[in-house]
């Protein structure tokens, strides 16, 4: 869990520096940073909810309870894949960036 917090993180870090580089005028394409910003969110979202099933998973029986806030953490982490471009979508953005033939 602790690789997929560091590389989500540098991931979106990566990101964030290209945008600010846009705003300096001396960055990369805007087709580069929203590429880059599609590989960031698909690895996230997708490694949150990973790491929260493997957290339920841990909890045993417990992580189904609302007692614990394993529970919620799961349910927040599958609405990041579902809401805000899914990851399919973000799937998309990427193959298009890579000139790959999108249906």
């Amino acid at each position: 869990m602790k690789v997929m917090l560091d590389a989500a993180r540098l991931l979106t870090y990566q990101a964030a520096a290209m945008r600010d580089a846009m705003a300096d005028g001396r960055g990369p394409s805007l087709q580069a940073f929203k590429q880059a910003a599609a590989i960031a969110k698909l690895y996230a979202t997708e490694s949150a909810v990973t790491a929260t099933r493997i957290a339920t998973q841990v909890f045993g029986g417990y992580g189904f309870m609302e007692e614990y806030p394993v529970t919620r953490f799961y349910r927040d982490a599958k609405v990041l894949e579902i809401g805000e471009g899914t990851s399919e979508v973000q799937r998309m953005l990427i193959a298009r960036g890579l000139g790959l033939p999108v249906e």
